[in-house]
């Protein structure tokens, strides 16, 4: 029998246990019951204490810590399944008592569970690694900060959340704003900091895609704006406590149209407008705060430091200097012009005559104008004709356009504002040295890097003011149709509809009277079609730009404008043909650039003034007829691509200076290049098939085609001839696309002549193992540029020290076989951006023969970018001892680089107390991907990886490219 007790007895408590349990489920079933509402509570309880503490360390520049994120969700998720359990209970939903209470105790346990998980050690935020603190750029504040104090107190005070910042134009109320704003980036108030550009010109999808982009995100342009709206008012939602800062706000407008949250004390948000209009600040209920003119002395102080210190002392001419100032009544914008006008002039009686020139030059504008406009004009007054015309065209363009250089003085030589002068060179010299003086005198201003200007809105508003009878300018408006009838008077000189979405001109409407309009621009807008009967009335008509628009076909009438002297169908991709232009004797310029044209226009060949023509990737022209281009005898600039051209007609052009175009023939190409007299900028390529190449190559291949200055490509050309290539001596820009029998530029004669190279370009060159000969002199080389280049082991052979001392860009894509870029023999004291990407083999950036002992430098001093994506064996950047020192490093963009370990940046000690390590002074960001590469990697010093968490950032994806502003 006891061999069978023990067996019977593990029976009973196997079976008994669960007994017991389900008995006391049933039994116990009001306590599990309390429990169960105890621990609901608890955890609630638990939860609000946790958002609140969120909610206090939620600021800009953090987010939550991953794992309290992870916790709230699983908080959701328990609760719900707590809910389900509870309306079983209440509803009585269970066959036995029993079940529902083991139910009830099951979930009170989950519920505890997740409550003892909720306790974090430290802070619940971390730094928020996707944001970019960015500076904004600004001058020195003038005069008392009183203004930006109030500003700042109301943004940091929680009683208003709307401030209207308002004061006439150019009185300061952007720089104010701006010096706010960069001092709320270091404080932890807000989570967000959005700042927004309105303008004159209103429009609600501009503004809601703009305030989308600054949160990272895109709204869909097929929506309407309601639809629109809620999304918008959903992303900012996601970002509570931000600061909407909406600059030069000119009428008001409903924040729900906008999808703007309105700012409250529980979601913490504030918004601030710029504004010169009070009825803005009254009508959309702000707080005001009124920007003043500069005291006197404020006044004075400030244009001392734009005329400059050295003018005193000087008693006279201190007494002079103040009655000046005196006139420009404390506004910043209007001291400034005039300083920068006398900047340099020491001449007392030269100063008494512009202090009576001020005082008498009252006019009778509007009063809030009246100050500003008397002072900016002084400037204008003080231009020469010429310049003052020029000034005055750059007020056809929108409101905060940036121009580059060249357009606008090319436009300048199409109005006629710049003489004849025998050289299309010496004409764009000419532009540039007035384009100095409008700079000098503050009636326009550098952009960025200064190769693109602007004009203040205020310097336009007065250019507009004294146009207002000869112009008519709706540039960027938004219009959808021409403006009336009544707007076309007879005064006008110049009309500006540029920028607009005008699609249909009536063609029942009558041609507008306008004897005297020299000027129409229409380009960038959606036009289709142009009735036959619009030209009718425009006698004097010289430039008619249609850039950019969708017309099929152009008016005959437009043959009937015999005063025309540019015709602008830059972009008109649909447009296949044109009327005759044998009446067009007046022509100097004919601009076919990116149209469909299939023959040259009847009645070019005619044209004996032509000084412009650009057939420039008119992909369906495939000839020129033979003798045409001869005849165009006072040509300077020419564009004909893809169609190939005649070497010997080319070159019987006297005049040409500027020329673009393709040579399906060695010998066309070298017997041109050995005669060629003026040409000073050239953009040539040679291809057996040009049709096809030139547009690959265009579209595909950087080049350095934006300045189009001195550039010879080879397209799907055979090198194994290549002793017959005689390169010129100036050529600085040279590319091989698709070249076979090209090893190296050995197989190149000419190359030691042409030490004026400046780029080179090589793509998808299947046999090419190395770029330069050994003894290579590359002093003057600036940009490298190689792609699909799967033969290639390396850029030089031999090089000296210098070879590479003006190298300042270099991009490397799938070269599947090269291991190092640079040696560090080289001097790359001028490098800014290097990018490699998709180099299976590459192992190292800079290679050293030589470890050393000690760190070892390698100066960099003008890196701004370095990119370097998928590079699977890449091992490192430089030596295991070398650092980087890249005093100019704006960003670090490096993505699927496993085998990477370490960052070799140097940082040297910000405080030798503490040992902090300080990072590059102009970093503005570190891109990786993935995540956990960051992680991973080692570093030279132990407070290194937190120094630089400041500046990460992580792409969405690894193909999201790098910020626009770096590039």
């Amino acid at each position: 029998m006891c061999d069978f007790v023990g067996p019977i007895l593990k029976v009973i408590m196997f079976i008994g246990r669960p007994a017991i349990r389900y008995l006391n489920y049933r039994r116990k079933f009001n306590k599990y019951v309390d429990d169960f509402k105890q621990a609901q509570a608890d955890l609630l309880a638990r939860e609000a204490d946790i958002q609140q503490q969120l909610q206090d360390e939620h600021h800009f520049g953090k987010k939550p810590k991953q794992e309290v994120e992870s916790w709230l969700r699983k908080i959701k998720e328990k609760l719900a399944d707590a809910q389900r359990v509870e309306d079983k209970v209440s509803k009585g939903k269970s066959l036995f008592r029993s079940c529902l209470g083991k139910r009830v105790y099951e979930a009170t346990q989950a519920l505890k569970e997740v409550k003892a998980e909720g306790h974090f050690c430290g802070s619940l935020a971390v730094n928020d690694l996707s944001i970019t603190v960015a500076q904004l750029p600004t001058s020195e504040l003038a005069g008392e900060t009183n203004v930006k104090e109030e500003i700042y107190n109301y943004l940091m005070g929680n009683e208003v959340r709307i401030i209207g910042v308002c004061g006439m134009g150019g009185i300061g109320k952007t720089t104010i704003m701006k010096h706010v704003h960069n001092r709320l980036l270091e404080e932890t108030k807000f989570s967000k900091l959005i700042w927004v550009t309105v303008t004159q010109d209103f429009d609600i999808r501009r503004l809601q895609n703009n305030i989308a982009r600054q949160l990272m995100e895109e709204l869909s342009h097929e929506e309407d704006t309601t639809i629109r709206a809620a999304k918008l008012s959903e992303m900012l939602r996601k970002h509570r406590r931000y600061v909407l800062i909406l600059d030069d706000v000119w009428s008001s407008f409903s924040l729900q149209d906008i999808g703007i949250l309105e700012p409250t004390a529980d979601n913490g948000c504030k918004l601030v407008l710029t504004t010169r209009s009070e009825e803005v600040v009254r009508t959309m209920g702000c707080k005001k705060v009124q920007v003043l003119c500069l005291s006197a002395d404020e006044a004075f102080q400030l244009f001392l430091s734009k005329a400059g210190q050295d003018m005193l002392p000087n008693p006279t001419l201190e007494s002079i200097m103040k009655d000046i100032v005196g006139e420009c009544d404390g506004l910043p914008l209007a001291i400034v012009t005039i300083a920068g006008c006398m900047r340099g002039i020491s001449n007392p009686l030269l100063w008494e005559n512009a202090l009576d020139e001020l005082r008498s030059n009252i006019r009778s504008i509007q009063v809030v104008q009246e100050k500003l406009f008397r002072c900016l004009k002084f400037s204008y007054d003080h231009l020469r004709q010429t310049d003052q015309g020029c000034f005055l065209c750059c007020a056809l363009y929108p409101e905060d356009y940036e121009f580059k250089k060249e357009e606008i003085i090319d436009y300048w030589m199409e109005e006629g504002l710049i003489d004849e002068m025998g050289t299309r060179k010496a004409m764009e010299g000419w532009g540039h040295s007035i384009l100095q003086k409008l700079i000098e005198n503050c009636l326009l201003e550098r952009v960025g890097e200064g190769t693109q200007i602007k004009m203040h809105d205020v310097v336009r508003d007065m250019a507009l003011d004294i146009t207002k009878k000869g112009f008519l300018v709706k540039a960027g408006r938004q219009l959808k149709e021409l403006p009336n009838e009544e707007e076309w008077t007879e005064d006008l000189e110049k009309v500006s509809l540029m920028n607009n979405y005008i699609s249909t001109i009536p063609p029942n409407m009558k041609s507008p009277i306008c004897q005297k309009v020299t000027t129409l621009l229409l380009s960038r807008n959606s036009l289709k079609e142009i009735p036959e009967s619009f030209f009718g009335h425009f006698p004097n008509l010289k430039i008619l730009d249609l850039s950019y628009n969708p017309l099929t076909k152009l008016p005959n009438s437009i043959s009937n404008l015999e005063s025309l002297t540019a015709l602008v169908l830059h972009g008109c991709r649909h447009i296949d043909n044109l009327p005759y232009l044998l009446k067009l004797q007046a022509l100097k310029k004919l601009d076919l650039g990116r149209t469909s044209i299939k023959e040259i226009p009847q009645g070019l060949e005619m044209l004996v003034n032509l000084r412009y023509l650009n057939l420039g990737l008119t992909n369906y022209l495939k000839e020129i007829p033979n003798g045409l281009l001869s005849k165009l005898c006072r040509i300077q600039y020419l564009a004909i691509h893809p169609a190939s051209t005649g070497a010997k007609e080319i070159r019987e052009l006297n005049k040409l200076e500027v020329f673009e175009g393709c040579f399906s023939d060695l010998g066309d190409l070298n017997t041109y290049f050995s005669q060629r007299k003026r040409l000073h900028k050239y953009f040539i390529w040679l291809s057996p098939n040009p049709l096809l190449k030139g547009v690959l190559f265009n579209e595909q291949v950087y080049i350095g085609y934006m300045d189009h200055s001195n550039i010879v490509v080879f397209v799907g050309y055979n090198i194994n001839s290549g002793d017959g290539i005689r390169l010129p001596y100036d050529i600085q820009h040279l590319g091989f696309i698709e070249c076979k029998g090209l090893r190296s530029l050995n197989d190149i004669c000419g190359l030691k002549d042409a030490t004026n190279l400046k780029g080179c370009t090589f793509a998808k060159c299947e046999e090419l193992e190395s770029i330069f000969p050994s003894g290579c002199q590359l002093q003057t080389l600036e940009s490298l540029n190689l792609s699909d280049l799967h033969n290639l082991k390396a850029i030089v052979g031999e090089s000296s020290a210098g070879a590479f001392s003006s190298l300042k860009t270099i991009c490397i894509f799938s070269c599947t076989k090269i291991k190092n870029l640079f040696s560090a023999k080289w001097v790359l004291h001028n490098l800014e951006e290097a990018t490699v990407g998709h180099c299976d083999e590459m192992e190292e950036i800079i290679v050293s023969e030589e470890e050393g002992i000690g760190t070892i430098k390698y100066n960099l001093p003008k890196l701004r970018i370095l990119h370097l994506v998928e590079l699977p064996h890449l091992k490192s950047i430089c030596s295991k001892n070398g650092v980087m020192v890249c005093d100019s490093l704006q960003c670090i963009d490096i993505r699927n680089c496993p085998k990477l370990k370490r960052l070799p940046l140097y940082l040297p000690l910000l405080d030798h107390d503490t040992e902090k390590p300080s990072p590059p002074p102009s970093l503005k960001e570190i891109r990786v991907h993935p995540k956990e590469w960051w992680e991973s990697l080692e570093w030279d010093h132990p407070h290194a990886n937190n120094v630089l968490l400041h500046f990460l950032k992580f792409p969405h994806s690894l193909f999201e490219q790098p910020m626009e502003e770096y590039l």
